[in-house]
């Protein structure tokens, strides 16, 4: 994606969809905030430095969860930020525990 304003990235914003399409009524469950509303939120990840950006900067990135080793109804996430612009490369890597 690419940024269209010169601006500070203080947190990102995650959902989830979840489609049961084996079903014999295919259904779809989603917590996206352009869907009805659900008892599931999403979730927002405030970022431990913000990410400065320019117009036109390349931001990508991955995140990767797994269940947590101490704790079964426990998430362990890992959000890697990466931004390319015509000055430098930026990279940062997020470490959060979802309870």
């Amino acid at each position: 994606m690419k940024s269209r304003f010169e601006d500070k990235i203080h947190a990102l914003v995650a959902w989830w969809d979840c489609d049961f399409s084996e079903l014999e009524n295919p259904i779809r469950l989603s917590t996206s905030p352009d869907e009805k509303y659900t008892h599931w939120k999403q979730v927002v990840f405030y970022l431990e430095n913000d990410l400065q950006v320019d117009v036109d900067d390349v931001i990508h990135g991955s995140i990767a969860n797994r269940k947590s080793l101490t704790n079964f109804r426990e998430l362990d996430i890992k959000i890697s930020c990466h931004i390319n612009s015509n000055k430098m490369k930026r990279d940062q890597v997020s470490l959060y525990k979802l309870r």
